[in-house]
């Protein structure tokens, strides 16, 4: 753990928890990735993108809790427990979901969701291993 990437994560659960757009944005590097490793429709490779997304599941009153904060070299792991309203059978979001925020020169440069924790530490155990 380092005091930058420490900083980084308390300031992207302050962003998340307090829906702060702005504070989120700040964060973002410019060309920011959220996306699983195949590209999809639903890919997003902009920081305008990120918000914009970000942006959607708000006005879709979801909302999430940060129950989890793990740092590790560049990067971090936000545990967050996801609130929605409900919309009939199917609707169901797991309880605590996994991102993985990696970052580059104090940015937020991809960003990949997990449902679970194990697959969210695999992840970083990747890049840690350097593959």
């Amino acid at each position: 753990m380092n005091d930058a990437t420490r900083g980084i994560a308390g300031k992207l659960k302050t962003a998340l928890e307090q829906e702060d757009e702005e504070l989120f944005a700040s964060l973002l590097d410019p060309a920011v990735r959220w996306g699983g490793e195949e590209e999809t429709p639903e890919t997003c490779h902009s920081r305008g993108e990120v918000l914009a997304w970000y942006r959607k599941l708000k006005d879709a009153g979801i909302s999430a809790k940060v129950a989890d904060v793990i740092d590790r070299g560049d990067l971090v792991v936000l545990g967050l427990a996801v609130s929605r309203p409900e919309r009939g059978p199917g609707s169901e979001i797991a309880p605590v979901v996994f991102q993985v925020f990696r970052l580059a020169e104090g940015l937020v440069v991809d960003i990949r969701g997990f449902p679970e924790r194990a697959e969210a530490l695999a992840l970083v155990d990747e890049f840690d291993s350097g593959e």
